[in-house]
């Protein structure tokens, strides 16, 4: 159903830039409280820049001058007939999952522990919590480890090789019910303050793009999953400046060659005293 309210997005998108209203280049969810509220205007036939753009909550209200300007434009009756024809599917349909979710947390109610355990992860909600539970069970009990559950879910670098050579690291489509609840994880744990994946994902976006971060965090919140349901274990935060072991040694070997190849003994540059220049 989430997927049918995104391709139900599009098509608003489509039918506001038929009459020329850009207001997505501003609003960056059309279906949050305020871009509904100037959907429902606009539904309406709504001309008046300033009354929709009064519509804007939050700090949507200092962006109150692009709004205008993006709000200029009209949809004739047809468009505004199906816009308002889109809205009501997407009422529906979020209605629907919301009657999902609640029989599906009634049928869960023995699991309810494990359930807020989960959503002590960042970027993990009960509804996000559920839905992992729904799929894997309750102790994970199919996955022998971490990796195997990752690979499984399809959040893990793929590697097609052949004689010795890497042609792909590509990963496999994986568990398609299940993989997109990781990457939703994966980006709202990165907008979180003070936490190891807002920390991951920080260090790795510069040398890899948005997308790729967001996999990598992805990949690692499958693991700490596994990790909890398999072992029973908590959620315990470490901070943003936490840093893998493994990643601190393959600094350290690419140091070493580099003093090797220039012809350095770091054995002896450790041994000589430090000036200070102070």
């Amino acid at each position: 159903m989430k997927r049918k309210i995104g391709v139900i997005r599009n098509q608003i998108e489509g039918l506001l830039e038929q009459g020329g209203i850009k207001v997505t280049s501003v609003v960056s969810d059309v279906f949050g409280v305020s871009g509904w509220a100037m959907l429902e205007r606009i539904a309406k036939g709504e001309t008046d820049v300033e009354a929709m753009a009064n519509e804007a909550k939050g700090v949507l209200r200092k962006k109150k001058a692009q709004l205008k300007e993006a709000l200029v434009g009209k949809l004739d009756p047809i468009y505004r007939l199906l816009l308002r024809q889109h809205m009501e599917q997407v009422k529906l349909l979020n209605q629907q999952v919301e009657e999902l979710n609640q029989a599906l947390a009634e049928a869960m109610k023995e699991h309810a522990v494990t359930r807020h355990r989960l959503s002590q992860i960042p970027g993990v909600d009960l509804y996000a919590a559920q839905d992992l539970l729904a799929e894997i069970g309750p102790r994970a009990a199919a996955f022998p480890s971490g990796e195997q559950f990752a690979s499984w879910v399809g959040v893990c670098p793929g590697s097609k090789e052949s004689a010795g050579v890497c042609y792909s690291h590509r990963s496999a489509k994986g568990n398609r019910y299940l993989r997109r609840i990781p990457c939703q994880i994966a980006w709202a744990a990165s907008r979180t303050k003070d936490t190891f994946f807002a920390g991951l994902f920080a260090r790795l976006a510069p040398k890899i793009n948005g997308k790729g971060a967001a996999w990598a965090v992805a990949h690692r919140i499958g693991k700490v999953v596994w990790l909890m349901l398999h072992e029973g274990v908590e959620y315990k935060e470490r901070g943003p400046a936490v840093v893998n072991p493994r990643t601190l040694r393959r600094k350290l070997r690419k140091l070493l060659r580099e003093f090797n190849r220039a012809g350095i003994d770091a054995m002896s540059l450790m041994e000589q005293p430090v000036i200070d220049a102070a």
